[in-house]
């Protein structure tokens, strides 16, 4: 063994130790969070530190999951993904970092995937024509000239996002002279001058042992992991290269000025400040008690400040950014007319030096200490795993030269800031602290409706020259590269040196449900694992209320967290909120029965969460927010829907996939419908209207009454109410809460016909891609083919379009899939520079499986994929709300047992017949979000979205 146990520490706020090790000869660090969790997870991290935007980093991320030397298949990565039964397999690329992270509870494929990944990661191919897919090349279209590129795409449709482009710009200035001053992930004006050969010398100048750190979490023996990465790399890479660093950008004398245009209608101003680094825990730890005691809540002072100022709204940007090596502290506002800059710039000022001279409550920097700890506690959910989660928080720490025990354990240090918060001095130093700072850049913010319209002319001009330039051995070459391409692209892929996973080495049974059982009055109390956390949902079904009140329903939940309560303020009432949990918040709960004609059953959710000493803090908060909200403060409301508006129409492009997706499922879909009402097309002729009625004293009114009418309708509908905690926390938690139930729940619920509205639509904004989608009506989970409209989603996915989207075509993504829960098969694209082919490639698909040859090894590789799906692990807190949600929609666990199996058993015969029952042949709906309407819009008919939010 070459690796040396550095130390070790228990966490027990984690119930985790954490093992730092180091390898001798390279100085390759190993991180193991040691916890008895069975989900098993490995990353690989490089610092890696561009000095140019031309994408090297992101193309090279790209480019290591594309073949190795023990894996010379040309696409491993992406094979893997159905051989393997890994929930979670991603690459990322940061600013100063590329990261390799998977997690699964499988020992086997655990291992299976670090030897592949390692492999990738140390001995890519980078082949030349992996670089032209991946990258970029220059293609001809017939006689003309374009570009082309998996990246080029990806970050072109990347661009479209505001914020993005006033973070970038603010980095390029404040950051100057370090790699946080380019566009890690590629700028496409830049893109095209970066050659494969600079690509492979930033590889071999970043991919070393001696760069890299290696992180592996859950019940795992780390001696192991460590043994296969001597075997696999170190017994071949020697030597050991100064470990780089990211460059600290040098700090100023007085603060600078600048201007930066951003794609949107609007202006902004924006102060940042270059703080401490982010590997200093106290630097860190200041920085967001900062924040929290400034911007934390309502009446925070900065907060006060911009949300009472009678125009403009807080900047989304606003807060702590400690990614990078050194700390950026940003404070600014939005939503301004140039004649409202110097205005809010002073606003901003003179709430600081306020906060300066005054201090804030000392409730408001308790609880901000509260949250932190529960930060620490809570077991994270969602699509990335917690322990994955942890891993990247402290990987900062171990790649700037901090202490990686303060990335996981920070008790000392909040016991140290307890302290220090008990003296009201300490805040207001840091405030004065924060305005003395002279490295600051005071940006004024301007919209440039024709950003990115300029950066396509750019980008038009540059191939006008180069074709005007072009010579015929050049227009062969080109030609030659593509045809090689073209070839490679469709060259049979033998996977065989790939390890996989077999329908046969998994369980045939899925994992039983949580066993939930309803007290006569509705109470569902569960005692869980929670690591001391507690929660807590009062659900009132509002499935009986008609269409028109939908809209209304999702304003209402989207509002209330941000209202008054009782004879508080919106200010008194978020600060008393803050002050005792550390979640609150409004949802709606809406799911699509299973059954033969379903139905919709619809709720308005109200949780909280927090440490379960705050108990009695929760009930608190829950009863007093659902007995008692305010919709009388007429200008608080204003504001609100002001912003909510502004920020639909600043998004339209950045959006416009969730637009097309709803656009195109609303007519086939009963839940699909309902989403499109609320949050897709529809509701932006909802909010446009709203937004009209809210200019005025009496339309804001109205507005009110509305609200508060529903509130009443609301808590007048039946309730139930679900509690989750550790012991007997669930059981008291329940007991606690004193809330209105309603009468008994109707026996009927919502039923929706779908809207053939969309159903034919070209959702235009201006951008530099489209997204596509096309969808059929299906059956659901208890039907008998459900489980092979699953695989099929999957067999179409892996064997024509990825290679046809993805690879040909140069879209960012490209897949088919089935949704039980809403009764949609569906097919997509994402960030694709085509229309019209990818149209036809959807139609090409179909006709393909028709003929198709489908071999065992093909279907079981699918199987798999959706078996993935189907076993990612959950926290102890998901287990019961996505069990509640199983009884809404009527899924039992034999309907379980039965699409499961029939998944497993899955034949091709199996797959084309259903194929040809419910796709052949049969009504699509078709929608896409297209960035121009110059091109071949496949028929669609053009929906300026633009217009239809104004």
């Amino acid at each position: 063994m070459t690796f040396t146990k550095l130390r070790s520490r228990d966490i027990p706020a984690m119930q985790a130790q954490v093992q730092e090790y180091e390898e001798t000869a390279s100085g390759a660090r190993h991180i193991h969070l040691a916890t008895d969790n069975p989900e098993r997870v490995f990353l690989v991290a490089f610092p890696t530190v561009p000095g140019a935007s031309d994408g090297r980093a992101h193309i090279l991320e790209h480019l290591a999951l594309c073949g190795s030397a023990r894996y010379p298949v040309r696409d491993p990565f992406f094979a893997m993904l159905r051989r393997s039964t890994a929930h979670f397999m991603n690459a990322m690329t940061y600013p100063d970092k590329t990261v390799y992270p998977f997690a699964s509870t499988d020992r086997t494929d655990f291992f299976n995937l670090l030897d592949v990944y390692l492999d990738a990661v140390f001995f890519p191919r980078l082949d030349y024509l992996d670089f032209l897919q991946e990258g970029w090349r220059l293609e001809l279209d017939g006689n003309r000239l374009a570009y082309q590129g998996i990246v080029f795409n990806e970050m072109k449709g990347a661009f479209a996002d505001p914020l993005r482009a006033l973070d970038s710009g603010i980095a390029a200035i404040l950051l100057a002279g370090t790699t946080y001053a380019v566009e890690s992930g590629g700028d496409p004006i830049e893109i095209p001058s970066l050659t494969h050969a600079a690509l492979k010398d930033f590889h071999a100048q970043h991919y070393h042992p001696s760069q890299a750190v290696f992180m592996t979490a859950g019940c795992l023996d780390p001696r192991e992991v460590q043994d296969v990465i001597e075997q696999r790399v170190l017994a071949t890479l020697s030597g050991r290269m100064p470990r780089k660093m990211p460059q600290l950008a040098p700090q100023w004398t007085v603060p600078q000025a600048a201007t930066i245009p951003v794609p949107t209608s609007e202006h902004g101003v924006q102060m940042s400040w270059l703080l401490g680094e982010s590997a200093d825990p106290h630097a860190y730890y200041h920085a967001e008690l900062l924040e929290a005691g400034l911007l934390g809540n309502a009446s925070a002072p900065l907060m006060r400040a911009m949300e009472s100022a009678g125009f403009g709204r807080p900047s989304s940007l606003n807060g702590t950014d400690a990614g990078g090596r050194q700390i950026v502290f940003h404070l600014g506002m939005e939503g301004l007319t140039r004649g409202q800059v110097d205005d809010a710039r002073r606003r901003i000022r003179s709430a600081l030096e306020q906060a300066a001279r005054e201090g804030v409550p000392q409730p408001l920097l308790q609880a901000a200490l509260r949250d932190m700890r529960f930060g620490q506690r809570e077991i994270g959910g969602g699509d990335m795993p917690d322990a994955l989660d942890r891993l990247l928080h402290a990987l900062p720490l171990a790649m700037h030269g901090g202490d990686i025990m303060d990335g996981f354990d920070a008790d000392a240090i909040l016991e140290d800031l307890q302290d220090r918060i008990a003296d009201p001095r300490f805040f207001k130093e840091l405030v004065q602290q924060l305005l003395d700072t002279p490295t600051r850049l005071d940006v004024m913010v301007v919209p440039d409706p024709a950003y990115l319209q300029k950066r396509q002319q750019i980008e038009d001009e540059r191939l006008a020259a180069l074709q005007a330039a072009l010579e015929d051995a050049e227009r062969q070459r080109l030609r030659a590269e593509s045809a090689a391409l073209l070839a490679r692209q469709r060259q049979p892929v033998n996977n065989d040196a790939l390890p996989r996973i077999r329908p046969a080495d998994v369980s045939p049974l899925p994992q039983p449900s949580l066993p939930l059982q309803a007290s006569d009055d509705g109470v569902i109390a569960v005692s869980i694992p929670s690591n001391g956390i507690s929660y807590a949902h009062v659900l009132y079904e509002v499935s009986g209320m008609d269409a028109a009140t939908w809209p209304w329903l999702r304003l209402y939940a989207d509002l209330l967290p941000d209202l008054g309560l009782g004879d508080k303020s919106y200010e008194e009432a978020d600060a008393w909120r803050h002050d005792r949990v550390p979640h609150f918040d409004v949802d709606l709960h809406v799911l699509q029965t299973q059954e033969a004609e379903p139905s919709l059953r619809i709720h308005v959710d109200f949780h909280a969460r927090g440490l379960r000493e705050e108990n009695k803090a929760i009930a608190e908060v829950l009863s007093a927010s659902i007995r008692a909200p305010r919709f009388d403060e007429h200008e608080r409301l204003a504001f609100l829907i002001d912003s909510m508006v502004q920020d639909m129409r600043n998004n339209l492009a950045d959006e416009g996939d969730d637009y097309a997706r709803l656009a195109v499922t609303a007519p086939l879909s009963a839940l699909r419908n309902f989403e499109n009402r609320v949050e897709g097309l529809a509701a932006i002729t909802f909010y446009r209207e709203l937004h009209a009625k809210a200019q005025t004293e009496e339309g804001i009114k109205e507005i009110a009454q509305r609200l508060a009418e529903l509130h009443r309708r609301i808590i007048g509908c039946p309730a139930s109410i679900i509690a989750a905690g550790v012991d007997d926390d669930a059981q008291a938690l329940a007991a606690a809460l004193d809330v209105p139930r309603g009468g008994e729940r109707a026996p009927g619920t919502a039923q929706l016909a779908p809207d053939g509205r969309w159903g034919n639509a070209a959702l235009h904004a201006p951008a530099q891609v489209n997204h596509c989608y096309a969808a059929w009506q299906v059956p659901g989970l208890a039907h008998p083919d459900a489980p092979v409209l699953a695989v099929l989603g999957e067999i179409l996915t892996n064997l024509v379009l990825h290679q046809a989207l993805r690879e040909e075509g140069g879209a960012y993504g490209g897949h088919a899939s089935y949704s039980a829960s809403a009764g949609i098969f569906a097919m997509m694209s994402y960030r694709d520079p085509r229309l019209a082919a990818t149209y036809a490639d959807f139609g090409r698909a179909l006709e393909w499986l028709k003929t198709a040859e489908l071999t065992r090894e093909q279907v079981e590789e699918a199987i798999i994929c959706v078996i993935q799906h189907l076993d990612r692990p959950r926290t102890p807190y998901e287990e019961v709300m996505q069990s509640w949600e199983r009884q809404q929609q009527g899924i039992s666990e034999d309907m379980r047992r039965r699409f499961r199996q029939g998944v497993l058993r899955c034949s091709a015969r199996d797959i084309k017949a259903v194929a040809a029952r419910w796709l052949d042949g049969n009504p699509q709906s078709r929608a896409a979000f297209v960035g121009s309407t110059e091109q071949d819009l496949a028929g669609l008919e053009v929906v300026d979205l633009v217009k239809l939010a104004n």
